[in-house]
């Protein structure tokens, strides 16, 4: 990609570099390769540079931010209580695991470096329905950009709430435009409007989805962005822009896929007055083996107006 994003990257995501393709054509070849999408928080235009198709998966530790929400805005915690991540946590019979232990640690450190045991301990306060609730007013169960919603559990079971939170559970998979919707209502302010999000050529969406207000109340708001920053500056998306150019709040999230790994990273730019949001989706590998550093990529191939 080079030159104006808006304009270049909608006409490969139609033509592609080798011509016209019938959409339905190129859906299918897309699928196992990697996707990325953009959007511009003024006029909602959604940019296409990889190809029309958009994925459905779990989206793993996506959804801590979901949960942080939760915890927030439910006052089940406050911004200042820790938690001590050993490594290796229990929860019932099932072990809970993070790559390095991160000692005690609160809600913005857990975001930021994705503690699943922070997480697994906090969330016992949590319950599906309330979590779910969360994931509602943040889009997860509605339609994006003229694509139908990804999966979400209508009837889910009254258990706990982990793999809800840790975006494991298999009735629960936004499709990609979702998730990078997410990163723009945890972007703007609180009660802030986005506005319906669209490709450049698709304006009858603007009739027939509804803008989107920032659930959020002034503290998760602050938490959320501030443990998307941490993680894009000292945390587990912290290769995205080591020099900080475009100064970007991000999110990774990893799951398994078989014998291997499918991973996203969602944010958005500059934290001070952001303008664009983003999410990849990359079918094979960790977000910090492949998301990260694919969507650098595309992040800095061109100008951003």
């Amino acid at each position: 990609m080079s030159g104006n994003i808006d304009r270049r990257g909608f006409i490969r995501s139609l033509f592609g570099i080798t011509g016209a393709l019938p959409v339905a054509q190129q859906m299918a070849e897309a699928k196992g390769q990697t996707s990325f999408y953009w959007c511009n928080f003024k006029t909602g235009q959604v940019g296409f540079p990889t190809g029309l198709f958009v994925p459905e998966e779990r989206p793993g530790s996506l959804m801590k931010l979901v949960a942080a929400a939760a915890l927030i805005d439910e006052g089940l915690t406050h911004a200042n209580e820790t938690y001590e991540c050993t490594g290796t946590y229990n929860v019932g019979k099932e072990a809970v695991h993070c790559q390095n232990a991160h000692g005690k640690i609160d809600i913005v450190q857990a975001i930021g470096r994705s503690c699943n045991i922070y997480f697994a301990q906090a969330t016992k306060r949590l319950t599906t329905r309330a979590f779910l609730a969360k994931a509602a007013q943040l889009g997860l169960d509605k339609p994006c950009a003229g694509r139908h919603s990804g999966a979400f559990p209508v009837k889910p079971a009254e258990s706990s709430s982990l793999h809800y939170v840790l975006g494991l559970a298999p009735d629960f998979k936004p499709n990609a435009l979702q998730l990078m919707r997410l990163a723009a209502l945890v972007a703007i302010a609180p009660g802030a409007k986005l506005p319906v999000l669209h490709s450049a050529e698709n304006l009858d969406l603007l009739e027939q989805e509804k803008p989107m207000i920032s659930p959020l109340s002034a503290e998760s708001h602050r938490v959320l962005s501030a443990g998307m920053r941490l993680s894009a500056t000292e945390g587990t998306a912290r290769k995205l822009d080591v020099d900080d150019q475009l100064k970007i709040a991000a999110k990774t999230g990893t799951t398994p896929h078989g014998n291997k790994f499918q991973s996203y990273v969602i944010g958005y730019f500059p934290v001070d007055k952001p303008a664009h949001a983003f999410a990849l989706y990359a079918p094979s590998g960790t977000s910090q083996d492949s998301a990260v550093p694919k969507a650098k990529e595309f992040l800095f191939s061109t100008t951003w107006p």
